[in-house]
């Protein structure tokens, strides 16, 4: 009888425990989307500062939105939300700093699942590769590396490849 007892509390203290860590784990992805936002509007407010000024736009360097925690979170959500990109049959993988032509714009499936942006920002999308691009001037600000699969296969040429 006591084992029965002891059975069922361990039950119900398992049965508890999983909306707690589910609960726990919504609380750090919140804290790293707001991070990576807080980034993105520290960068439209640079952009705004450095057009004044008419000044060059400082060297980016990549990573420094899409850091480990929120490439985890934004990938985490594309996928829950069955987000996968049509991407052609090859396509290239821009590099931070580089030209954003070549990109494509995001589907309504991904612009709804990812964090708002500022203005100056943009997210598009390069075969499996989720891009942060300057709006206004058209350049890579970072890359998020399969950020979902490939609806079909699909080769992937590297920028290098492309330069003489």
């Amino acid at each position: 009888m006591v084992a029965t007892g002891i059975r069922a509390i361990a039950m119900i203290l398992l049965i508890l425990s999983v909306p707690a860590a589910q609960h726990a784990r919504q609380l750090k992805d919140e804290a790293v989307i707001l991070q990576f936002q807080r980034a993105a509007d520290s960068y439209a407010f640079q952009h705004r500062q450095t057009e004044r000024r008419g000044a060059a736009p400082a060297r980016l360097v990549e990573g420094a939105f899409f850091t480990p925690q929120v490439a985890a979170a934004l990938r985490d959500r594309l996928r829950a939300a069955g987000c996968k990109n049509a991407a052609g049959e090859e396509f290239v993988v821009p590099r931070v700093n580089s030209s954003s032509e070549g990109t494509s714009p995001v589907e309504s499936c991904m612009s709804a699942v990812l964090p708002k942006l500022p203005p100056e920002l943009e997210y598009r999308v390069a075969g499996v590769v989720l891009v942060l691009a300057d709006a206004h001037l058209h350049i890579v600000v970072d890359i998020l590396h399969g950020a979902f699969p490939l609806s079909s296969p699909a080769s992937l040429h590297d920028l290098d490849d492309h330069r003489d």
